[in-house]
């Protein structure tokens, strides 16, 4: 009961999956914002709003990118906006701005809306504490003036927000904002923002240093990654922290970063620390990944042309069988000798043949029936095969690896073949040792690899990838114990018997394909090309008399044989941005297994029961 309500829930999970992308279009359909990365902090939308609601817009914005944005409770604004693939960040702001609204950025890259009251005033050569004073009173914001804030300033303002106001002001007279906790505002000189540092520990969650411990992709087509110079001690490979170091006030701030936690300490002026903690926020975000599904499928064609009379698998033969020639040597017949009764006869005195004395007969020499050659046909076989064989067969591989954006992945489908190489030595003796090694480049590896490097175009489902396939296969055309299928003999040693010597060595195809393409997650990109094609024509024939005109046919066969192989390399991409897309994906994979399940439970049932 347990296992049916398992897959009862696999199959209505299954059928929701499929119906959620004619729900989302609806959904995108009526919010009038869509966007081609759904999740990600690099989304760029596409708005088409009239008359709609500011808070309904900025929680479609949000449900979109995964951003963290809240909105002060009372605001409400209708929004009337057509924007095309604009970044995300930079529609909000124009969305709030039609609304009469700002965004600000908090702590911990939380992004707020709101509606701030704005200032409408003028002064002529007014003191800057008086002008100050009015935007306090308006806004109704705690503003702290240092004493050595004086001048005078003339300002028109008019429907401003009042802290971009405020920061107008002072930067006129060349004083500087500080904003302390629970929303303090100093007004201090430039010169003081050095006396008042502050400390802030920032954790990184994503952004790491490079490993030192690196994988080794075995491949001719990349570098290696390892480090050509170890580090030193306490040393790490950081492009992002020598980047953040540069934007810390020389002879002023610090920046240490501590490898064990992954954690930044930075010491500076508020404004720094708070450009650096911008920084970060746009840097330190979830990295998407790539899952690729790849099939390699190779077909090969073999069209075979055999005709004429075969001779049979050793050929026509002719056996030539000698009998026994009488000779008088080393003996003189007829002398009275005992080897005249073995061959000759002189005296008459003989043995008797049925019954008759052959002793009265005159005297003979009997001479053995000889055979002196003879042509043995027995071993040809007369048949006419006047036919083409076309025969076809496919190989399929269907490996899945999922990878980071910008991060390099391969897979490799295959075997590694082992070889020797012959070596020559001087023996204590004097005399040349021949002797036997693993060769340098063993072993070697037969079969399928893919290398691949997707770089996920920022804002879209869009996939630049980078994409190797090889194949490599052994062509030797050897046959025997000491030369397998693919390896060649070659004579090695020296010029004697003794010194010399046979190994027996790979030969190596290799078919490989260099691109780079441009797809949309879920598309499939079809990489051809890899083409082998083997032509081989053998001849058998009877000398002389093959070589009648006509009359030779019977004497002669002729074997054409074409080999065609194609290698065809499908690849699929799909961006992974949450752990939704993780487990739609391992839903559709479960489907595809079970699907070919069903399919071998039904051809098992079909062999036994019939259809």
């Amino acid at each position: 009961m347990q296992a049916f309500k398992t897959v009862i829930g696999f199959v209505l999970s299954t059928f929701a999956l499929a119906a959620l992308p004619a729900q989302e279009a609806g959904q995108e359909a009526q919010e009038g914002v869509s966007s081609q990365a759904e999740g990600a902090l690099d989304s760029r939308l596409t708005l088409r709003l009239k008359d709609r609601e500011l808070r309904d817009v900025v929680q479609s914005i949000r449900r979109k990118t995964g951003a963290n944005i809240i909105m002060d409770p009372d605001i409400e604004a209708p929004v009337t906006i057509d924007l095309q693939d604009v970044h995300w960040r930079q529609a909000l702001s124009l969305v709030a701005e039609q609304a009469g609204c700002i965004v600000t950025e908090r702590e911990g890259g939380v992004l707020k809306v709101e509606k701030p009251p704005r200032v409408y005033f003028a002064f002529e050569n007014t003191d800057i504490q008086k002008v100050i004073d009015t935007i306090s009173k308006i806004s109704g914001a705690n503003i702290v003036v240092a004493p050595e804030v004086k001048g005078t300033i003339t300002v028109r303002l008019k429907n401003v927000p009042w802290r971009h106001a405020l920061d107008a002001v002072v930067k006129t007279l060349g004083f500087v904002v500080v904003q302390e906790d629970f929303g303090i505002l100093r007004v201090v000189p430039a010169a003081n923002i050095e006396q008042d540092l502050v400390t802030k520990t920032i954790p990184l969650r994503y952004v790491r240093p490079r490993s030192v411990f690196l994988p080794i992709i075995t491949s001719d087509y990349i570098q290696d990654l390892r480090n050509v110079q170890p580090l030193q001690k306490g040393e790490s490979s950081f492009t992002l922290l020598d980047t953040l170091r540069n934007m810390i006030t020389p002879d002023i701030g610090s920046l240490e970063y501590i490898s064990e936690t992954n954690v930044l300490m930075i010491k500076d002026t508020r404004p720094v620390v708070e450009t650096i903690e911008r920084t970060i926020a746009m840097m330190d975000i979830e990295p998407a990944q790539v899952q690729l599904d790849v099939r390699f499928v190779t077909t090969t064609n073999d069209d075979l042309l055999d005709i004429g009379i075969s001779p049979g698998g050793s050929g026509w033969s002719a056996s030539l069988g000698l009998g026994q020639i009488p000779t008088r040597l080393p003996f003189d017949l007829g002398v009275g000798g005992w080897e005249d009764s073995i061959i000759a006869n002189e005296t008459g005195a003989g043995p008797f043949v049925d019954g008759t004395n052959l002793q009265n007969l005159p005297a003979t020499t009997t001479i053995p029936s000889v055979v002196f050659g003879a042509l043995n046909f027995q071993q040809v076989t007369a048949t006419l095969r006047l036919l083409a064989r076309d025969s076809r067969s496919e190989i399929e591989q269907a490996p899945q690896i999922t990878t980071l954006d910008n991060h390099t992945a391969t897979i490799f489908v295959g075997e590694a073949v082992r070889y020797a190489q012959a070596r020559v030595e001087q023996g204590q003796a004097g005399g040349l040792l021949l002797a036997l090694e693993e060769g340098d480049e063993s072993p070697v590896n037969i079969g399928f690899q893919l290398l691949a490097t997707p770089h996920i175009v920022p804002g879209s489902d869009k996939i630049i990838m980078e994409v190797i396939p090889q194949r490599t296969s052994l062509s030797g055309t050897g046959s025997s114990a000491i030369a397998p299928a693919g390896f060649d003999i070659f004579e090695v040693g020296g010029g004697s018997a003794a010194g010399a010597g046979q190994i027996a060595l790979p030969r190596v195809a290799s078919s490989t394909l260099s691109t780079t393409v441009l797809l949309s997650s879920g598309e499939t990109a079809v990489l051809g090309g890899l083409k082998s094609k083997t032509e081989s024509e053998t001849i058998t024939k009877l000398p002389l008399l093959g070589d009648i005109p006509l009359l030779g046919y019977l004497f002669k066969n002729r074997v054409k044989q074409e080999t065609t192989s194609t290698l065809l390399v499908f690849i699929t991409p799909h961006i992974i941005r949450s752990t939704e897309d993780m487990t739609a994906s391992m839903q559709k994979v479960l489907e595809e297994r079970m699907r070919d399940h069903r399919s071998s439970l039904a051809q098992t049932r079909e062999a036994i029961f019939g259809k």
